[in-house]
């Protein structure tokens, strides 16, 4: 009983890996349907069609021959389809595209996000400095709050004034060079 099964498992192995390169399982179909879309598949078209081409392996009822893995092309004729592997490079290529723009997209959003925010906050200080009412700012050096005369509130309302501007108009476009906005 036991040899049975060591005998049973390595045939089915055996065959699993020689099934896959079978002739016969790596037939790929080629049509164009009734709507002129070009189809493939790994079965053959349901109704009768002109243009079919059979790619690998070996048609049914035909003589065993050497493994081809494409149909020979005709004299002066281009080869115009695409193998199945240039087909899965381009589609992961465009996946990697969309999601490189999907990325850039998401970086674009939230920096016009955040320099929305940052001109509404210059925004806000440029009204609270033209209110009037006492303004402070923090000593670097002390880190004490100090009171603005009037010569100092009119600098720091053009201060504000600039940086309200930088943060509030469109960004440059990209490639070109400018001073960033003040952070």
């Amino acid at each position: 009983m036991p040899r049975i099964k060591v005998f049973t498992a390595v045939t089915l192995s055996i065959s699993l890996l020689l099934g896959p390169t079978s002739p016969v399982l790596s037939q790929i179909y080629s049509w164009t349907d009734e709507q002129g879309r070009r189809q493939i598949s790994d079965r053959p078209p349901e109704a009768a069609v002109k243009d079919l081409k059979v790619k690998g392996g070996r048609p049914a009822g035909a003589a065993p021959a050497s493994v081809s893995t494409s149909t020979p092309v005709a004299k002066g004729e281009e080869r115009k389809a695409q193998t199945l592997n240039d087909k899965a490079l381009d589609f992961n290529k465009r996946q990697i595209e969309r999601e490189e723009s999907r990325v850039k997209q998401e970086k674009a959003e939230a920096e016009a996000k955040e320099r929305a925010q940052r001109c509404e906050q210059a925004q806000a200080y440029v009204r609270s400095l033209q209110a009037g009412g006492r303004a402070t700012r923090l000593d670097p050096k002390t880190g004490e709050r100090v009171f603005l005369d009037d010569k100092e509130r009119e600098g720091e309302l053009a201060d504000a004034r600039r940086s309200a501007d930088s943060w509030c108009k469109p960004p440059a476009p990209a490639g070109t060079a400018g001073a960033a906005p003040p952070g």
